[in-house]
Formats: C-alpha cells, structure tokens, sequence
C-alpha cells in the first residue's frame, strides 16, 4: 500500500483536521482518544466527506486534488468500508447482502472468489438467514465478507470490535488476521484500544485533535513520549510480548520475562507461538502475604512506584516484568504501600488476555 495525504484541511465541530502523512505498510493503525478525528479521516480517504484543500493518492492514483478540481466519486475509488453501524441491508438476506458488495465491469465479475471469501469468514451457515437474527460477531464477519467482495485496493475499518465483549474481539480478531494473511489486501483500522493496534498494525498513526503527533512501528510509537490525553488509554495497562510454553485442558502456559503466567488459550495461540499478553491494571490484585485464592496467578512483587489515577491509584511493580495494578487510596494506605514495599500480585487466567505477536 502506498496511501499518501498531503495538506490535508478539514474543518469539524471543535478543531479542524489537518493532516500530512504518508503510508507504505500492508496494514495500518489509526489510534487515538475518541473525538480526535479518526473517524472523519477515514470518511476523507473513502470519499465519504470531501476536504476543504488538499491531495490524496492511492498506489499513484490521485482521490483527490482541490487544486486540480479532481474528486473521484465515492463508486470508483475501490475502497472497501466497514463503518461503525456495519450499515447491513436489513431487508436483505446475507446472500443477497454479500451479493451487493461484488464488483463487476462491464458485465463481468471482478471480485473475490465467493465461495472462498465465505469459506475463511465462516458464514456458510448464515446465506440464507435475515441479517436481523445475527449475533454481533456474525453481523461483523458478514460485513467483512461484504467489502471484501468488492475487490477492494484497500480497506477501511472504523472500529470494528468496539462493541464486541472480550472473548467475541479474539474471535473476530483472529478473521481480521486471516484477512489481512491470505487475502493481502491492504487495512488501514480505526482504534482507540492498543491490544487491537499491536495485534494488527505494521504501522502506527497516533491522531490527537485532527494531527497526527506519531507515527511509527506499534512498539516504537507506544513506549515513546506522547502527550497528556494518551496517558489514559495507556498508562494503566499492561502490555508486555510473551512466548506460549504450553497448553493443556485449554490453558496456556505465557513466559513473560522471567515470570510463567496462566491464561486461557485462545484459537490462534499453540506452542512456542510469540503473543502479547495484556492484563489491565483493575485486575490486578495485590495481598501483602500469599494465602489461598481461585487465581491460577500468584506473583512475588515489588512496588517500583505509586501515583494517582483519577479517584484511584496506580502501582507500577516489577514482578520478572512491568506489571500495573489499580487500587484506592484507602487500600494503599492499609497495606501501607510505598516504592520496596513487597506484594504478591492475584490475576485470574480469565483476565490474562493473549492476542497474536
């Protein structure tokens, strides 16, 4: 993919998004808080809004040139898109939903194999059904199928797990990966939550009231210096890679640093297969002495440093790696926690989330 914007001017509700980047990676990231303009950047590429000023190329072919007066109409980009709402036809069986996505010329067929866009997105089952009496995660992978059948040059996702719980994300999460493997086709995905960005991303644009203030590879773009509105959506996790050792009765065996932790396994983990393993900070329990507990994780700890969070309060412990964990203010001053204090650290296996390297 090569996706170039240049001088990019939009005015919106409170700040006008201005934009110069250039991507050449296969799959794309664009993060940041809500309201910084994610949404209506993917809108501009798709032809959805039409900016002030500025120049957008895909692979060479110009979108968009206000000095030039070209404008591609939304039809001829070949972009696929899958909006918030998804925007299924609900007066539409699947069939005839993913039977509208296909491109034809003159005539002709130009899309992807139908029979195999449906066999890897698994919605065999569901061609005859109203998209009405769809699940969440069907209602998803439907809407993949549909763009994919358009035989798009690249594809636009605005946040297609938002609304989903967390074992449906790692589900879908993993149709996402076999997209993007065996269909090659470019992605560039909308997002607020980093698991998703690490999990997809060859690339990072870090998007905060209308510019981008980042951009790089997902790890060097998250463990660099970003400014105050991001701390929210990273401070309190943690997110740390980890190498699957074993699994057995569909647990799995994480190495993370010099720590083994217990997680379920999802679909895509096996063996000596790379993850990141993401554990967020409210789950996090911490005793001063080890004893009894249903958590399958019991780490030795040591308190590296305490700092407010909101209402809350924010330990960083090194436990064989960085580890967060979020507690009150009474709970801190009960334990009498200070930087050496020693805790062990409780997680629940169901709260060790694993998502692919």
């Amino acid at each position: 993919m090569n996706l170039l914007l240049k001088n990019i001017s939009l005015p919106l509700s409170s700040f006008r998004l201005e934009t110069d980047f250039e991507l050449k990676r296969r799959t794309a990231v664009i993060f940041g808080p809500s309201g910084s303009g994610k949404t209506s950047l993917l809108e501009l590429i798709a032809g959805l809004r039409i900016a002030h000023s500025g120049l957008i190329q895909l692979d060479g072919e110009t979108l968009l040139d206000s000095r030039a007066g070209i404008c591609v109409p939304v039809r001829d980009r070949m972009i696929g898109y899958v909006p918030q709402d998804l925007a299924l036809f609900p007066h539409l069986s699947v069939h005839k939903n993913l039977l509208y996505g296909r491109r034809t010329v003159d005539g002709n067929e130009v899309s992807l194999d139908f029979n195999r866009v449906v066999e890897v997105l698994e919605v065999e089952d569901l061609l005859n059904r109203s998209v009405t009496a769809l699940s969440g995660g069907e209602k998803q992978r439907v809407t993949l199928a549909r763009a994919l059948l358009s035989s798009p040059k690249l594809l636009l996702l605005d946040e297609p797990l938002a609304n989903l719980d967390m074992p449906l994300k790692r589900r879908v999460m993993s149709y996402l990966l076999r997209i993007r493997d065996e269909f090659k086709i470019p992605m560039l995905y909308v997002t607020h939550d980093r698991f998703e960005a690490m999990s997809l991303a060859d690339e990072v644009l870090l998007l905060a009231n209308g510019k981008v203030v980042a951009q790089g590879s997902p790890q060097d773009v998250f463990n660099s210096p970003i400014g105050g509105q991001f701390e929210g959506l990273l401070k309190t996790e943690t997110l740390q890679p980890g190498r699957v050792i074993k699994i057995e009765d569909r647990l799995a065996s994480v190495q993370v640093g010099s720590a083994i932790l217990s997680a379920l396994a999802p679909d895509f983990a096996a063996a000596d297969s790379d993850v990141y393993v993401c554990i967020d900070a409210e789950d996090v329990i911490l005793l001063q002495t080890s004893g009894a507990s249903s958590a399958r994780n019991h780490l030795a700890a040591t308190v590296k440093s305490i700092t407010p969070e909101g209402l809350l309060m924010l330990a960083e412990l090194d436990c064989g790696f960085p580890l967060r964990a979020l507690l009150t203010h009474q709970s801190c001053t009960g334990m009498k926690l200070k930087p050496g204090s020693s805790v062990v650290a409780l997680i629940k296996a169901p709260n060790v989330h694993l998502f692919p390297h």
